[in-house]
């Protein structure tokens, strides 16, 4: 005979009523505490499916950025060829459309950032998951802490810099400071055209840096690698020489925290392509046009 420990009874070898209403409880219990933990387990993998579909939708909308910031190279670079034919209007009018495509870049730049704070942090909860109000909300955050002024983005001012050189070269903007002259002069040309590391050609790095002190291009794993070593040599012969430039006769200082891959670097080496691609088809046009109108005939050979 047993005695249950709720009623004191002799029982036989079962459980009274209250003994069995605990039991069901802690069975119960124990069940929930084991599903609640399978579902943590199974919910894992859905979540890594959820966070790796937005970083795909963000990595997207990036391909897509490119392509927006590739058309506003494209429409600088033909307001330069109807400015030189005197083509005002339509420069005006590509101007125009120049600002509505960075204003449109520029949401599509914040859809963007948004994606990529919502596939870190999405978790999921009880409630369904509104995506789109999450998305809504976290554009409308970094709306509100970096306001936009398409007139003020440095893209519009390349235009209208590129514009104007074409007939006032050297001369400066109205509005313009004498001292800006020299940087809008080079604005549009390559400090340098290779790496002074890798010797690769700049349009060939498929990770390219350049300081923030001297502007010189390089091929990231080499420069990081000169910069690293610099280091460590300084750090064997217990001296703080810094690491200069590898480009020849530049006087500037190498800082790993200095090289940067920013914004506008990359458009600025696809538009060095483009255009060293239209003074080829240039070259190649004019020699075409020489050979068509060469009326000197052509010396006979006799037959050998």
């Amino acid at each position: 005979m047993y005695v249950c420990a709720c009623c004191s009874r002799s029982l036989a070898p079962s459980l009274c009523l209250s003994g069995q209403r605990a039991l069901v409880g802690v069975v119960v219990l124990a069940f929930l505490l084991f599903a609640d933990a399978q579902l943590v387990v199974m919910a894992t993998p859905a979540v890594d499916r959820v966070r790796s579909v937005i970083r795909s939708l963000a990595s997207k909308t990036n391909d897509l950025l490119q392509d927006f910031d590739g058309t506003i190279l494209y429409a600088k670079l033909v307001a330069e060829d109807l400015e030189k034919d005197h083509h005002a209007p339509s420069v005006k009018e590509l101007e125009e459309a120049t600002l509505d495509i960075i204003t449109i870049s520029n949401k599509l730049r914040n859809h963007s950032k948004a994606l990529e704070t919502l596939s870190m942090t999405y978790a999921p909860s009880i409630e369904v998951t509104d995506f789109k109000k999450l998305l809504k909300n976290y554009v409308k955050e970094l709306d509100e802490e970096s306001p936009f002024d398409s007139e003020k983005h440095p893209f519009i001012k390349q235009f209208r810099e590129a514009v104007w050189k074409v007939h006032h070269a050297g001369e400066p903007m109205p509005g313009q400071e004498q001292e800006e002259i020299v940087v809008m002069a080079g604005s549009q040309a390559l400090p340098n055209t290779s790496c002074p590391l890798s010797g690769k050609p700049v349009e060939q790095l498929e990770d390219p840096v350049r300081s923030q002190r001297c502007r010189h291009i390089y091929d990231r794993d080499a420069v990081l690698n000169y910069v690293r070593s610099h280091a460590m040599r300084n750090r064997r012969h217990k001296n703080s020489n810094p690491c200069k430039c590898a480009a020849a006769g530049c006087p500037g200082i190498l800082v790993e925290e200095q090289l940067v891959c920013d914004s506008s670097l990359k458009i600025e080496i696809r538009e060095y392509v483009l255009r060293q691609q239209s003074s080829n088809i240039d070259t190649v046009a004019d020699c075409t046009y020489l050979e068509e109108d060469d009326d000197t005939p052509l010396k006979s050979h006799a037959p050998r």
